[in-house]
């Protein structure tokens, strides 16, 4: 498959948006806001380039250490939140704002003690930020390398939190030595948290007191000059195209190969928020592929699986750290954000369309079961297509097998033990589990034959798309084979099957998951 690099930023644009406590759309509208203020300062091409990325990927290394923020600090979330709507340059503001996180933070302790705990917070709040806003600015420039993006780029991103007046982290640059679309973005971000938070004339306002210390003066004015057009619209949701369109020329685009790398950069951002999810995107999406393959799924299916399983937990990003590494058990609350995690997944991939649409479709799913007993949609059997089953396995298997703060890990053989009793509870499919224990090395209970009555990937191909609608001629031209090829391949899987018509197949292929379609999101 080919897909523009721009979907890409998108949905990575998404997760920071999740991950950072912003707004829908935050990084969207902001990149909108940077584009035109770059514009109308003239700048050129290259320059706008850079803006557009910056405003898209600016906190795509804010994952990094944020176990540390969240012991430091508690909710990070909610720090970030709070953060938005300050200036951080601002001694006695930033010093209210730290104190009340710590405050939080400590809030389950007696009142000396949090006291106590508070102060010892506040004496080393600058070496922690300094330390964890510098494996940031790290992460950002390595994400941003794996991606395909230019030194320049990268540079930038390695400036995410530096201010003109000096009073940025982690190495307090000022001046021009903070890159222009490093400065340019900063104030258009702003611009957009505090319009939020404070109304369009406030935020004005602030930004005016601010010029000369977090913003160039010059830059400040010019925004200030012409505020009312660079932000209409900006209260609304800014839509994939629209970002497309901003994209200077010339376009990037990636091969599988790059795909690959994009999701395996988006695997690692996820997981990297805390030591024990590290490498778990990466170890369900080998597993899963594997038992794909083993199962006989067509390489577009499995491709989608690993892709699938490399993004599933993007939106993990939505709940706090602090709540993940508690060791109790969750609150109902906490327990109905955290089962909300595949919709924002699933939203966070949907523009990338293409074969991008299956693989949010997964990630939608991996939680599901055959009972309807998974979530966040309750899908049942018919829902739920052999790479979705496959890829619940594998994660609910390799999960299993880690350690989390509120339960040791399983060996193999009892989260072995652990999915064939869901098995017989009617949770996992039978063929799936089988598959992905064999590949994890497992001995075999059954022979995996998949539930395709021994369908090739080429007949699973063909079977998905007679049932839904198209002929075999039309079918034929999909799959690029000759008519003649398609039909025998028609009457090979009717006779797999059991069936004689297009209408048997088309139920087979429903009953078993192979036609997919879409779950409300509403």
């Amino acid at each position: 498959m080919t897909a523009r690099r721009a979907d890409f930023l998108m949905a990575l644009a998404y997760a920071t948006d999740l991950a950072t406590g912003h707004s829908r759309d935050f990084a969207l509208r902001s990149c909108v806001l940077g584009v035109r203020l770059a514009k109308v300062a003239g700048l050129d091409t290259e320059t706008v380039r850079g803006v557009y990325h910056q405003a898209l990927l600016r906190y795509i290394g804010c994952n990094a250490d944020t176990h540390l923020l969240a012991e430091a600090f508690g909710d990070e979330i909610a720090l970030r939140q709070d953060l938005q709507k300050i200036d951080i340059g601002n001694k006695p503001e930033l010093g209210a704002t730290i104190t009340r996180a710590l405050n939080r933070n400590f809030a389950h302790l007696p009142p000396n003690e949090r006291e106590k705990a508070v102060a010892q917070g506040l004496s080393t709040a600058v070496p922690t930020s300094v330390a964890i806003l510098s494996g940031h600015c790290e992460v950002a420039q390595r994400i941003a390398e794996r991606i395909g993006l230019s030194p320049e780029i990268r540079e930038n991103l390695g400036q995410l939190y530096e201010r003109w007046d000096g009073k940025g982290m982690p190495r307090g640059l000022s001046g021009n030595a903070v890159k222009l679309p490093v400065r340019l973005v900063t104030l258009a971000q702003d611009a957009i948290a505090l319009t939020e938070a404070h109304g369009f004339d406030t935020m004005k306002e602030m930004i005016t007191k601010r010029a000369g210390g977090g913003y160039e003066p010059e830059l400040a004015d010019l925004f200030l000059k012409h505020a009312d057009t660079l932000m209409e619209g900006l209260d609304q949701p800014v839509d994939r195209e629209a970002i497309l369109a901003l994209e200077p020329e010339p376009h990037a685009t990636f091969d599988d190969e790059a795909c690959e790398e994009a999701y395996l950069a988006i695997a690692d951002m996820i997981d990297m928020r805390m030591p024990f999810t590290f490498g778990h995107s990466r170890a369900v999406a080998s597993l899963a592929g594997a038992a794909g393959a083993r199962m006989g799924l067509p390489v577009g299916d499995i491709r989608s699986i690993r892709w699938a399983a490399y993004s599933h937990d993007l939106g993990e990003l939505t709940v706090p750290v602090s709540i993940w590494m508690r060791k109790g058990a969750l609150t109902e609350r906490e327990t109905d954000a955290a089962q909300l995690h595949p919709y924002h997944g699933e939203r966070a991939l949907a523009a990338l369309g293409g074969d991008g649409k299956n693989v949010a479709a997964l990630v939608l799913r991996h939680h599901e079961r055959l009972d309807g007993t998974g979530y966040h949609r309750y899908a049942k059997a018919s829902d739920l297509s052999p790479a979705a089953r496959v890829l619940a396995a594998a994660e609910a298997f390799q999960t299993a097998r880690e350690a989390r703060p509120h339960r040791p890990a399983l060996s193999d053989a009892a989260a072995a033990a652990k999915l064939r009793s869901a098995v017989k509870e009617g949770k996992l499919c039978a063929d799936a589990v089988e598959a992905v224990l064999g590949t994890a090395g497992q001995p075999a209970r059954r022979a995996t034959t998949g539930s395709l009555a021994g369908l090739t990937p080429r007949e699973i191909e063909v079977l998905r798309l007679i049932a839904g609608g198209l002929t075999a001629k039309e079918a034929a031209r999909k799959l690029d084979i000759s008519p003649k090829t398609a039909d025998n391949h028609i009457q090979n899987l009717y006779g797999k099957i059991g069936v004689t018509t297009r209408a048997g197949a088309a139920l087979y292929a429903l009953e078993r998951g192979l036609v997919q379609h879409e779950i409300s999101a509403v």
